[in-house]
């Protein structure tokens, strides 16, 4: 039985190529929209403010910090300061004089490790080993200003700046609490900082559109 001529317009007119192209565009929207839920339940944007990280992160840079990860040597990481205050109460991380949320910073010793810097020379002992050996640090820039030995207390972390000589870090404050570590910034973000700063550059200002 022959379909009425309207009907068979109605039918080509639902599989035309436009409409497949709208759904396949619609779902790949929502596919989008659902990675990036998962995505940013795990993973922190957080924008760079500064240069103590340089010449490895430079102010302006957006990262991404993965929560769920265990910071182990070496890492950079995204650390809430909040709590750190001095006897007076005032905050001991600022920045132009006023208290700052967060710092970036490399984790350099671990609970159990012992560390000191003389002659502008990092030594690390490791928890567990029998003797100091010179840390390699390919990514520091400057001279590490000496401080004394430092063992790294249950629950605490040692953090240093990349560039030394401007880094108010554990030189100044001693280890700090393993729990004030937000996330582990993964080397893939380090590496990608470029591409992720133009797509967090991009988000914002879509945002502000609609504010």
């Amino acid at each position: 039985m022959t379909r009425p001529a309207l009907l068979r317009g109605r039918e080509e007119e639902k599989a035309s190529p436009f409409s497949v192209l709208l759904s396949v565009f619609l779902a790949l929207v929502l596919l989008f929209l659902l990675f990036e839920m998962w995505f940013l339940q795990r993973f922190t944007p957080v924008c760079v403010d500064g240069t103590s990280m340089m010449m490895t992160l430079e102010s302006g840079d957006w990262l991404y910090a993965d929560a769920e990860e265990t910071p182990e040597r070496g890492d950079i990481v995204i650390v809430d300061v909040r709590e750190y205050k001095d006897e007076y109460g005032h905050a001991l991380f600022q920045s132009g004089g006023e208290p700052i949320s967060y710092i970036v910073k490399r984790v350099i010793a671990l609970e159990g490790d012992e560390i000191y810097c003389q002659g502008h020379t990092v030594w690390l002992k490791r928890a567990g080993e029998g003797d100091f050996s010179r840390l390699n640090e390919p990514y520091a820039q400057g001279s590490t200003p000496d401080f004394g030995r430092y063992t790294i207390g249950e629950g605490e972390v040692f953090l240093l700046g990349d560039n030394r000589q401007v880094s108010y870090d554990s030189t100044e404050t001693g280890p700090l609490y393993l729990r004030s570590v937000m996330g582990v910034v993964p080397e893939w973000a380090v590496n990608m900082k470029g591409a992720i700063t133009g797509w967090e550059n991009f988000r914002e200002r879509f945002r502000g559109l609609f504010q």
